[in-house]
């Protein structure tokens, strides 16, 4: 998979202890199709099996295996002050 980051998203990722785990969440509803997101959590998961590690500047992303590996990601930083979070993007 091919990663793409840049360098205000490496720094927050750095600052927040340098690891991040990128899984899917899914909502199921009863009257409307399955959505499936991908989430990015700053932190090292806690069951390192279920994921694929990629190493980058001195960072550890963990990328779930069931995210299809042939797409692009890419990571990018949102919000403001302690706001700021992740938000990824599969192409």
């Amino acid at each position: 998979m091919e990663v793409k980051l840049n360098d205000a998203s490496r720094q927050w990722i750095a600052s927040k202890g340098g690891h991040l785990t990128i899984k899917t969440l899914e909502v199921k509803t009863c009257c409307a199709p399955n959505v499936q997101e991908v989430l990015a959590v700053p932190g090292k998961p806690k069951n390192t099996g279920y994921f694929h590690k990629v190493r980058m500047d001195n960072i550890n992303i963990y990328i779930h295996k069931s995210i299809n590996p042939e797409k692009t990601l890419t990571l990018s930083l949102s919000g403001f002050g302690f706001l700021k979070s992740i938000a990824t993007r599969l192409q």
